[in-house]
């Protein structure tokens, strides 16, 4: 007798046998045992879980002459032509090969005729899906009544490709891919009875390549056992040309770091031993996927079907980055197997896009980058609608009302080095001892010396929002009284002044706080010696810009061209107020 394969051998022959579809089971085990049998069924689901060996277990039930409940014998006549194939009652129809309107025209006429040995005659048409639409049509009147004898079973892998009005005319069942520990379970069953001699991480790297198809794994059995009796995972990696899983680890680790120099030498290795490349990139996006999954959720184990010690080494390869980060590396890769997957030379495609995943590790959040630029999110301010003297406002605080206001917090560039950029001293003016008059307060006046204040200002300041410290530096000090500060920007830096404007209710905090009186901010954007502007000059200051330079790194662009944010507008006094 010639050799049969196991995924033939070990095909289910009856409801018991089926791995992993325990829904499907118990639906059509009471529909049997209640004789509850629709006219037509479709099975749908991924390749190799079980579909048409359902059908034909399902017809064995139906024809079965010594059927004890809902499981059929398996050795009556009608059980053993149609295990064998020959049964005149059952029809398998291939769907890809007669999908013409002919073809359906032809079973329609047969559906006619009584069943020559058993109770039902059953209809099993595989790949449904690639029946054309007039050969649908033609199906439809059948489908919807047909003669009390007859039973249709569709398999598909795509339901959605099958028309609506023939998935409203079936009892629909949806087949689950089977999960890697069933997979496991199966094979260790099957080696067992076959006498196949293989370690426990082969069998495991058989159940993840199957990927839920238990037809797939009994074929990577056969194709192992035909290469070696005694099957080790060393062996089964050469075979199928599967990366070591200390390979797919030390190349997470490098991505990770961003260490693209040893994970160019580790492709260059794999590559010189004749791996598949293709599905080295598929694991590396199942491994940042497992990553991904572990860090988010406390119950990582059950849902990747891992040891917990498993978890938590994935867990601690993920301690050092964020979800953020990890997202784009794992969106990345996921590109890149697709483009490694049609390439023509898998190497270098796999390379460029692992140099891509190597800036992740210098990108920086938009959120960080509004922080940065003085426009951060969720800055909230209670200030009063119109201006009020600091005898009132004084009278505000005792009642219970006061100024809320949320200051922005600095955040440091990552360059692709992994150095942080440093930061810019604040240029701090020459002290002058320039006195001016305040107010009177109580009947007494005070003398406060304004380029102190100011000082102190930038120092406050930049003790709390460096960046914003350095763009007010920027700045000249027009003048100061107790009721309001001046200051004015040049033409080529008056691009700050919009920035110093929006920042208005951080700097008057300030200012009360150390002259004491209720001081708004004025800024004023003046022509630069009243020469027209050079966009060119203004263009190269902002190039120069930390912050711009960054954000062209990271966005992978370029400057084209700056706008002044006074262009049209007057250049006499911006109110900080609006």
């Amino acid at each position: 007798m010639s050799y049969i394969v196991l995924a033939r051998k070990w095909r289910p022959q009856g409801f018991d046998d089926l791995v992993g579809q325990e829904t499907v089971v118990t639906t059509l085990k009471n529909a049997l045992s209640g004789g509850k049998i629709a006219h037509a069924y479709l099975f749908s689901g991924p390749r190799g879980v079980g579909k048409t060996s359902s059908a034909r277990i399902l017809a064995k039930a139906l024809n079965c002459e010594q059927r004890a409940d809902s499981e059929p014998c398996g050795q009556c006549q009608n059980c053993k032509a149609i295990t064998d194939g020959y049964a005149v009652d059952v029809l398998e129809i291939d769907g890809a090969s007669n999908n013409s309107v002919e073809a359906v025209r032809e079973l329609r006429e047969t559906v006619k005729y009584a069943p020559s040995g058993g109770k039902y005659k059953i209809y099993i048409i595989d790949e449904v899906h690639m029946l054309s639409a007039s050969a649908f049509n033609a199906l439809l009147k059948t489908l919807e009544e047909p003669p009390p004898h007859v039973v249709f079973i569709f398999a598909t892998t795509e339901p959605k490709k099958v028309p609506a009005t023939i998935l409203s005319r079936c009892q629909h069942h949806s087949f689950r891919r089977v999960t890697k520990g069933r997979i496991k379970e199966q094979l260790r069953k099957i080696t067992d009875a076959e006498k196949i001699t293989i370690k426990d991480a082969a069998l495991d790297m058989i159940a993840k390549a199957a990927d839920g198809s238990m037809r797939d794994a009994l074929t990577l059995l056969d194709q192992a056992y035909s290469f070696s009796d005694e099957i080790s995972e060393k062996e089964l990696q050469s075979l199928l040309g599967l990366p070591e899983s200390e390979i797919i680890s030390g190349l997470t680790e490098n991505i990770l770091r961003g260490d693209i120099a040893q994970t160019l030498s580790i492709i260059k290795e794999l590559t010189d031993r004749g791996s598949d490349l293709r599905q080295m990139a598929k694991e590396l996006v199942e491994q940042f996927r497992n990553i991904a999954v572990a860090k988010i959720t406390d119950g990582a184990a059950a849902l990747l079907e891992f040891t917990d010690e498993e978890v938590q080494h994935l867990r601690d390869s993920a301690r050092d980055i964020s979800i953020e980060e990890l997202t784009l590396l794992l969106t990345e890769l996921l590109r890149v197997e697709a483009e490694v997957r049609t390439a023509a030379n898998p190497r270098y495609v796999l390379e460029l896009g692992l140099l891509r995943t190597s800036f992740v590790k210098g990108m920086t959040s938009v959120e960080q980058l509004l922080k940065m630029i003085g426009e951060p999110e969720g800055q909230h301010y209670v200030r009063e609608s119109s201006p009020k003297t600091s005898a009132s406002r004084d009278t505000q605080k005792s009642s219970g009302h006061s100024e809320t206001v949320s200051r922005n917090s600095v955040a440091e560039i990552n360059k692709p080095g992994g150095a942080a950029s440093d930061k810019r001293p604040v240029p701090q003016p020459e002290k002058k001892t320039e006195p001016i008059q305040q107010h009177e307060t109580d009947g007494r006046s005070a003398v406060i010396n304004k380029e102190e204040i100011w000082q102190d200002l930038l120092a406050h300041l930049d003790a709390t929002d460096h960046l914003l410290a350095c763009k007010l530096a920027e700045a000249k000090l027009v003048n100061l009284t107790a009721a309001e500060m001046t200051i004015s920007f040049n033409g080529g830096m008056s691009f700050l002044a919009d920035l110093i404007k929006k920042n208005a209710p951080v700097i008057e905090p300030l200012l009360r706080k150390l002259s004491g009186h209720s001081i708004r901010l004025k800024v004023l954007s003046l022509p630069q010696n009243g020469v027209k502007r050079d966009l060119n000059t203004i263009k190269e200051q902002v190039a120069a810009e930390p912050i711009v330079q960054d954000a062209m790194r990271i966005f992978n662009s370029s400057l084209i061209n700056v706008k002044p944010l006074d262009e049209n507008a007057n250049d006499n006094d911006v109110e900080s107020r609006e």
